[in-house]
């Protein structure tokens, strides 16, 4: 099914090589091409087995699939980048269970052989698309897998914006932040600051207040077609930022105007098979657990 393969390292490139080396050695064994990631494997000593490390943006167009060794904040950083390109997506992880790498070093080698040969489960997830404005200017624009963020910088104060949905106004609120999120966000950040788990397979976001400064302001889920704006009050000058899964920041002003939505492409999210969302959970969040 697949015959070029692009590995992708940690997101900080802090790793040790010895999961790669083995996921190099084995893809070769079973005659695949293998390329890697200059921005996350650059170190790796690449020489020994003839392979070819590429930059990012070129490599998108060599390979069938792309295979993430690191946590979730690795698979964060790909997924934002190659969900325009379709290319499928697979992660393995080098510590706790993850809930995007979700495939262990010991089984990974197996796992990889059966997902080669076509034995795997997949789904489709929603990113988000974040569009910062200034005088009629876009002055900002990426993605999100996880969540979009505004969020106070270091002052202690509240900071004060709107919200508009689909042009409509929502409310005005004063509080830490606000997460916009998508299902697989849920049980990120939103989850922390008393959002709902959504269900990976539902097209919605969820929208959940920062520590808000009054009780009444609960989370609320909006469908994936919506479009969200955010609209900073005037002292909210110097004070804001607005954070894409956690990763990429942009500090904005009264001045600016936030819009958020769904992304036009979906991300390929590949899956031993027999993966059970429910599980994940299970073991996550320790649900079932005997007291």
């Amino acid at each position: 099914m697949f015959q070029k393969i692009g590995i992708f390292g940690k997101y900080n490139g802090i790793q040790s090589w010895e999961s790669i080396d083995k996921l190099v050695q084995h893809l070769l064994t079973k005659h695949k091409t293998v390329y890697l990631d200059s921005a996350s494997c650059h170190d790796f000593p690449h020489e020994r087995y003839g392979i070819k490390v590429i930059e990012r943006d070129q490599l998108y167009g060599l390979i069938d699939v792309a295979i993430v060794v690191g946590g979730d904040g690795t698979f964060l950083d790909v997924a934002r980048s190659i969900v325009d390109n379709k290319i499928p997506i697979l992660g393995i992880n080098l510590g706790r269970l993850g809930f995007l790498t979700d495939i262990s070093p010991k089984e990974m080698l197996c796992t990889l052989d059966e997902v080669m040969d076509g034995n795997y489960d997949s789904e489709e997830r929603n990113l988000i698309k974040v569009v910062i404005e200034t005088a009629g200017k876009t002055v900002f624009e990426q993605l999100a897998f996880n969540d979009v963020v505004i969020h106070k910088t270091d002052s202690p104060r509240m900071i004060e914006f709107e919200t508009f949905v689909d042009g409509r106004f929502l409310n005005s609120q004063r509080s830490d932040g606000l997460i916009i999120s998508t299902p697989t966000g849920s049980t990120a950040y939103a989850l922390s600051a008393g959002g709902p788990i959504l269900d990976p397979g539902l097209d919605v976001l969820s929208l959940v207040s920062i520590n808000p400064h009054t009780m009444s302001t609960r989370p609320y889920v909006i469908s994936g077609h919506s479009t969200v704006q955010l609209r900073p009050h005037e002292n909210c000058n110097g004070a804001a930022q607005i954070i894409c899964d956690g990763q990429v920041t942009f500090n904005i002003t009264s001045a600016h105007r936030t819009t958020v939505t769904r992304h036009k492409n979906f991300i390929k999210m590949l899956h031993p098979r027999g993966h059970d969302h429910f599980e994940l959970l299970r073991a996550k969040l320790h649900w079932g657990d005997k007291l």
